[in-house]
């Protein structure tokens, strides 16, 4: 079985505690990375900071990095690729540091290191991808930001006015733009939404990429090589963003099996309410699961926001695609009981929707049965 040692990065970036904000932007913008270590003198892991949490806490370029340190996780290297997919998606975040003897760092594994080395067997994209959030070309930076804020992702296709696929914004495209040296605390402050000179001037097509793409259909198992390239893939229909694919997503396909549904939480750190929480959801599970087919794992991610509130999100995953589906609460479990609430809603309506559709063709070819005769 394959090991975390033989497909970690050996090849480290990191910096340190005391380092300022600035430099860690300048290392992920220059290594196209969203992540970093921080290391002591020693080589000893400490922490990781991310660009999202950076960039959402309107850091100062000048701030030290011990500020904004994140504590993980961290994975051996003799540990099995499976264990590690499960660990990098149950904390929610790109990547884990591998450490080794005397608490050193010895390497990082991510979740494209991961979703490159797995098998899908016959999953296609249309079995894991997300409802693609869009954005048009000339809307300003700063709006693009709000909304990944808003929706709490990392990444927007970009479109044109006419809805066609133009390219691909993310938060490490606007890291580059917050840690250009020139008027580099405006720009910062800029992002995060007040009203600035820049806020009016960057636009996303101005600082946009070249979207990776496939056509609805496309086997999972071909994205292994986009992966290389690009942290999404863009899922379009003539030429029109249909839905998105990140490494996160393909790793939800290889999460370790059991029995009947799989439930995995990440961000939850009360035991008790992980356990009411996943409680609640395989109850729903059982009572929909005529309704949905073949149920095979249940994925939640809960984040704590600074208005004191929490937001649930939800991807049950079926053998014929994706549900998604968000709720807020002030507790993690008032949260958990209204997101259940709007899944049992939308699958609901779906489920009568497809009736409805079957009903319907079945009387069509009852009409031109009786009208041939």
């Amino acid at each position: 079985m394959m090991k975390v040692s033989d497909i970690m990065v050996a090849d480290v970036a990191s910096v340190a505690s005391e380092d300022p904000v600035a430099k860690a932007f300048s290392v992920m913008i220059d290594r196209s990375i969203n992540q970093l270590p921080l290391v002591d003198e020693d080589g000893r892991y400490s922490g990781m900071v991310f660009a999202k949490h950076l960039l959402s806490s309107s850091a100062p370029p000048t701030s030290k990095l011990k500020s904004y340190a994140v504590k993980t996780q961290a994975l051996r290297p003799d540990e099995d690729v499976e264990k590690a997919a499960k660990m990098v998606l149950g904390s929610g975040n790109r990547a884990l540091p591998v450490v080794g003897n005397g608490g050193r760092l010895a390497g990082i594994v991510s979740e494209t290191d991961i979703a490159q080395t797995a098998d899908f067997g016959h999953a296609t994209v249309d079995e894991v991808m997300s409802g693609a959030i869009v954005i048009e070309e000339d809307t300003p930076l700063a709006d693009a930001m709000s909304k990944m804020r808003r929706y709490n992702i990392s990444r927007l296709p970009v479109i044109n006015n006419k809805g066609l696929l133009r390219g691909v914004v993310n938060i490490l495209d606007a890291a580059s733009i917050v840690a250009t040296p020139k008027e580099r605390t405006s720009k910062s402050a800029a992002i995060t939404g007040s009203k600035s000179r820049v806020q009016g001037d960057v636009k996303v097509k101005d600082i946009m990429r070249r979207a990776v793409s496939v056509e609805r259909g496309t086997r999972m198992n071909e994205l292994a090589e986009h992966f290389k390239r690009s942290e999404e893939v863009v899922v379009v229909g003539d030429g029109r963003p249909m839905g998105i694919v990140t490494p996160k997503d393909a790793l939800e396909l290889v999460l370790p099996k059991k029995d009947g549904p799989a439930i995995h939480m990440a961000h939850l750190e009360d035991d008790r309410d992980r356990r009411e929480i996943e409680d609640q959801l395989l109850r729903f599970v059982k009572k929909i699961q005529g309704k949905l087919g073949d149920i095979q794992s249940v994925v939640v991610y809960a984040d704590k926001h600074k208005t004191r509130k929490y937001s649930v999100r939800c991807r049950l995953i079926t053998a014929k695609g994706v549900v998604n589906a968000k709720a807020v609460g002030y507790d993690p479990l008032s949260a958990s009981k209204e997101l259940i609430e709007k899944l049992d809603r939308q699958i609901k309506t779906e489920h009568t929707q497809k009736v409805k559709g079957r009903q319907h063709r079945e009387t069509a070819r009852k009409v031109e049965a009786e009208e041939e005769v």
